[in-house]
């Protein structure tokens, strides 16, 4: 009987302290930690190498192209961009951070781009965009997409 009642006295008093974690402060990622996934995504496109451009959304992402139906699942994606780079339209695409913020396991990135492609003439096109990724963090540590949606920058 004496060891049933130091056992609830034990688990009362654990349940009246509060979890470490609600105590901490939520440490948010860095501009440069949510950015990343960007700016690794504008090198596979470069590398024209669309298997791991797609690989930097989850399972489950979803594009929204501007005027195009929506793309659905990392497979979808994958065939998404991979019609991009074969199409021989992309050359080059840098991509810079504006905003990024986070708490807990989601976060967001707003960006612009710079895309250089290949016009119907085979001369450069550049194209200049906005984007906004929503971001979550995956056990390993790296951030993916979850969804991502750009448009063209104002002229």
């Amino acid at each position: 009987m004496r060891i049933v009642l130091l056992l609830v006295a034990a688990l009362a008093f654990a349940g009246c302290s509060s979890p470490k974690d609600s105590t901490q402060a939520e440490v948010s990622a860095t501009k440069a930690e949510l950015g990343q996934m960007n700016r690794d995504f504008a090198a596979a496109l470069n590398a024209k190498d669309a298997q791991a451009a797609a690989a930097l959304y989850t399972e489950d992402a979803v594009l929204i192209p501007p005027g195009e139906p929506l793309v659905q699942g990392r497979k979808a994606i994958e065939e998404y961009w991979r019609g991009a780079l074969e199409s021989g339209g992309v050359r080059d695409v840098s991509v810079e951070t504006m905003d990024a913020r986070s708490s807990g396991s989601l976060g967001y990135e707003t960006g612009s781009f710079v895309l250089t492609a290949n016009g119907p003439d085979g001369e450069a096109v550049i194209d200049r965009g906005r984007y906004i990724e929503l971001l979550r963090r995956e056990p390993d540590g790296r951030w993916l997409s979850t969804h991502g949606i750009w448009n063209a920058a104002p002229e």
